[in-house]
């Protein structure tokens, strides 16, 4: 019997930039390198032949990292780590959907390194953070080294797996999020084969508003992940929510709904069927943690 050496894999040499002028780092994306943000997907990029060898780590760039809070708006630096945004408060309260999905990233030692923004520029159809950035209403704003910025809605970005709007030689500068309001709640809930360090099988993010009453919905808005080319809205299947006290029979039908309106494919990890089945699962439980919340009591006792 012969014996069969291995040969280590051999990652090709990649040359990093790491400017801390916004100008620098523009100067070289509008000559060919290509922007970094944690980096914690660069061993799996750089052995993927064809991929750039430039890259420019955007972390030092002062004007792409902070939180600022307005009344109508959170705008978030994109060098901005998961953990420093995991460890605010006043965000934690404002976008609670972002920060249940940026919790279920990786492990801590990856969330110190990772950014919201580069998990949404993965452009991933399971990313954690997605669906919550969607019923947040996030939009992107771009810029090139010309000087020339864009806005773009989150599903105006992101294309398809793998694939953004990001044209060569534009940066994430920021995004922009619509925060709570008062009677307002949001979160986020997946499913998984382990608890950590794995990719969403199916996942849902829900925002409900309530009238005065805290009891009857006002507005809803569901995102589901993992279920389609890209993260999507289920509109029919929120709308049924609205006027309604939240009772077990309307979060059945929304859950049916929002089946309808996936389009899950069969893979290694899941069937098409069983993913369906997770997301009728996953919208009934996330909405009967809102109903909790909001009111205890509300939807008890309700015809089955």
């Amino acid at each position: 019997m012969t014996a069969t050496t291995l040969k280590p894999t051999q990652l090709p040499e990649i040359d990093l930039l790491c400017p801390s002028d916004l100008q620098d780092a523009l100067a070289h994306l509008s000559d060919g390198a290509c922007a970094l943000a944690g980096g914690t997907d660069i061993i799996l990029w750089a052995s993927q032949q064809g991929e750039p060898r430039r890259l420019v780590w955007t972390g030092a760039v002062s004007e792409m990292r902070g939180m600022d809070f307005e009344q109508e708006v959170v705008r978030l630096g994109a060098a901005t780590t998961l953990s420093e945004l995991i460890r605010s408060r006043r965000f934690r309260e404002a976008v609670p959907a972002v920060v249940d999905g940026a919790q279920r990233v990786g492990s801590v030692q990856l969330r110190n390194q990772a950014t919201l923004v580069g998990n949404l520029c993965t452009a991933s159809p399971a990313g954690d953070t997605i669906p919550g950035l969607l019923v947040h209403d996030a939009r992107v704003l771009l810029l090139d080294a010309s000087g020339r910025h864009r806005e773009l809605g989150l599903q105006e970005f992101v294309l398809g797996p793998g694939k953004t709007a990001l044209s060569k030689g534009e940066l994430v500068l920021a995004l922009s999020l619509s925060p709570l309001a008062p009677g307002e709640m949001s979160l986020y809930r997946r499913f998984t084969q382990r608890e950590v360090l794995d990719v969403a099988t199916a996942s849902v993010s829900v925002r409900v508003s309530f009238e005065p009453d805290q009891r009857t919905v006002r507005e809803a808005r569901l995102a589901l992940g993992a279920v389609a080319p890209t993260v999507i809205e289920a509109k029919h299947a929120a709308s049924i929510l609205c006027g309604t006290l939240l009772d077990d029979a309307t979060l059945r039908t929304c859950a049916a709904a929002a089946v309808a309106e996936s389009a899950p494919i069969s893979d290694h990890r899941a069937g098409a069927d069983y993913r369906r089945q997770l997301i009728a699962t996953l919208i009934v439980d996330a909405l009967t943690e809102v109903r909790r919340q909001a009111a205890p009591g509300i939807g008890e006792g309700a015809p089955k």
